[in-house]
């Protein structure tokens, strides 16, 4: 898994941001990366990343603002950023079956 695991994260260069949150996506490929879930159901534990098939392509702000490292816009509850981020998963599963990684 660890192969595939590094192509995930390399996939993600050059690619549109699927989380585009409203007031926040700043649309630009040039910052998007591989965005691990925050779920416990995903993997994710203290000091430990979801597994690499549970993510999104994400810009940096929307990254960021995922991640609680940048505040929400007043407009956006945590609610619509999880649901966004589903979404997203779901999305860039597609992007992943397509480019042959999962």
């Amino acid at each position: 898994m660890g192969l595939k695991t590094t192509k995930i994260r390399q996939s993600a260069r050059g690619e549109d941001c699927t989380i585009n949150l409203p007031g926040v996506c700043n649309y630009n490929p040039e910052t998007v990366v591989w965005c691990h879930s925050n779920r416990y159901e995903h993997g994710k534990g203290m000091g430990k990343k979801a597994e690499d098939q549970h993510g999104a392509y994400g810009c940096y702000a929307c990254h960021q603002t995922y991640d609680r490292q940048r505040k929400r816009p007043e407009s956006l509850s945590l609610e619509n950023v999880e649901d966004a981020f589903t979404m997203a998963m779901l999305k860039s599963r597609q992007i992943l079956k397509d480019k042959g990684l999962i």
